[in-house]
């Protein structure tokens, strides 16, 4: 069983992706479009029909917390295992600003290290049932990967470093500055997923731009204002839309990571709902984008540079 991708399931869990390639039969996970959760009552009702060896939760889009611990203990059953993709959250997991899926029940935790991790390009893989772990090493080395990249280890060695001395404040910033973009946002005019819950838990807000000419094409325009954006499926979108998808995703990892806060936000609002809710030219709007960028050119939460003067102080 995996998240449907409408409410924000990633291809890579459905038939198109490892399980689908390797003939798997894949039953979606009920999912609210509301409240962006599990239906877990569904899922109740559902689960022990199917009663799938794998439940995997795995999402693009993920601004809500999963029930781990509830989903762990209906299909323990029949034993059943949950695999956790946390490739957006594996950061927010370290800092301390998210669930922690091994504790709640799951029994393999995946990760990039190149999200909220803010590591090196690559992949991580954490369990810990040792009786896991030569199926789980043998099955990816070498039977999935024959090349273990050497080159990236000090990378990430560095990043994991840095993850604990700064991680539970750079991550709980990089949450705090995710919630005010998405708050500043909609002051502006642009409906966004989740308000009634205060946007987000993560890095992530998801802005319904359906209205304003859909995923692609707004994602496109901000592009020539330097703002980097990507499209993305929300629930109201069908299959016939999904080349067109009908949200936008942003994310705060990178301008956190320059020192920005709150307040900057509010910035970052306006040169987005310049483009997308008052349709100005990008190109205007590009100028002063980088006129803003310029006052921002240190990397912070890290050993070089330490904290934000303001969040140090």
């Amino acid at each position: 069983m995996s998240v449907p991708q409408p409410v924000g399931g990633h291809s890579s869990n459905r038939v198109d992706g490892p399980a689908g390639i390797r003939g798997l039969k894949i039953v979606d996970i009920p999912f609210d479009p509301v409240e962006l959760e599990v239906d877990l009552d569904l899922f109740r009702k559902v689960a022990p029909l199917v009663r799938p060896r794998v439940i995997t939760l795995g999402t693009s889009m993920t601004l809500f917390p999963f029930p781990v611990q509830a989903m762990h203990e209906i299909v323990a059953e029949w034993g059943g295992s949950i695999f956790f993709d946390g490739a957006h959250q594996l950061g927010l997991i370290a800092g301390h600003q998210y669930q922690d899926p091994l504790r709640e029940g799951a029994a393999v935790l995946t990760g990039s290290a190149g999200k909220t991790f803010s590591g090196p390009q690559s992949g991580i893989i954490v369990w810990d049932d040792p009786g896991l772990t030569v199926e789980l090493t043998h099955a990816i080395f070498p039977m999935l990967a024959a090349t273990h990249q050497v080159n990236r280890v000090a990378a990430l060695a560095v990043s994991a470093a840095e993850m604990l001395a700064f991680g539970d404040v750079y991550m709980a910033q990089i949450v705090r500055n995710a919630q005010a973009l998405g708050a500043a946002l909609a002051r502006r005019g642009i409906p966004l997923l989740g308000a009634h819950k205060g946007y987000t838990t993560t890095q992530q807000v998801i802005a319904d731009v359906r209205s304003f000419g859909r995923g692609l094409a707004v994602a496109q325009r901000l592009a020539q204002a330097n703002i980097i954006t990507n499209k993305n499926l929300i629930p109201a979108d069908r299959v016939e839309d999904w080349d067109q998808p009908g949200g936008l995703r942003m994310g705060t990892i990178e301008v956190t990571r320059l020192g920005m806060r709150e307040a900057e936000m509010e910035q970052i609002a306006d040169f987005i709902a310049r483009v997308v809710a008052e349709q100005e030219s990008p190109a205007g709007v590009a100028q002063d984008v980088a006129a803003f960028r310029q006052n921002y050119q240190t990397l912070y939460y890290c050993f070089d540079h330490g904290l934000p003067l303001a969040i140090s102080a």
